[in-house]
């Protein structure tokens, strides 16, 4: 996706549409931007889940997605600017940075 155009692109429309997701917000992962940076990026890296699936589109930067596999395995997603990712309800994950 673009994420030079979020604001307005087509594509992300028709996905907000068809899934039906209204709620957005952002956040920027960065020490200097994030209040609390080190607590939270040591919360986002907590095993965890939701009860609704999460929905994160990469404005910028990179970082990763730890999930969990059925055979209780991690798996280590690479996520990067334009890339939209969704983590169903119920899925054990974690989210942490890197150095970009």
């Amino acid at each position: 996706m673009n994420a030079d155009i979020y604001e307005n692109d087509p594509e992300l429309q028709k996905i907000r549409e068809e899934k039906g997701y209204s709620y957005m917000d952002i956040i920027t992962v960065h020490p200097d931007k994030l209040p609390d940076y080190e607590n939270k990026v040591k919360m986002f890296y907590e095993e965890h889940l939701h009860l609704d699936d999460e929905i994160r589109y990469i404005l910028d930067g990179s970082s990763y997605f730890d999930v969990r596999d059925k055979d209780d395995r991690w798996i280590r997603i690479a996520v990067s600017k334009g890339d939209l990712i969704t983590l169903p309800a119920g899925i054990y994950h974690r989210f942490t940075v890197d150095e970009t």
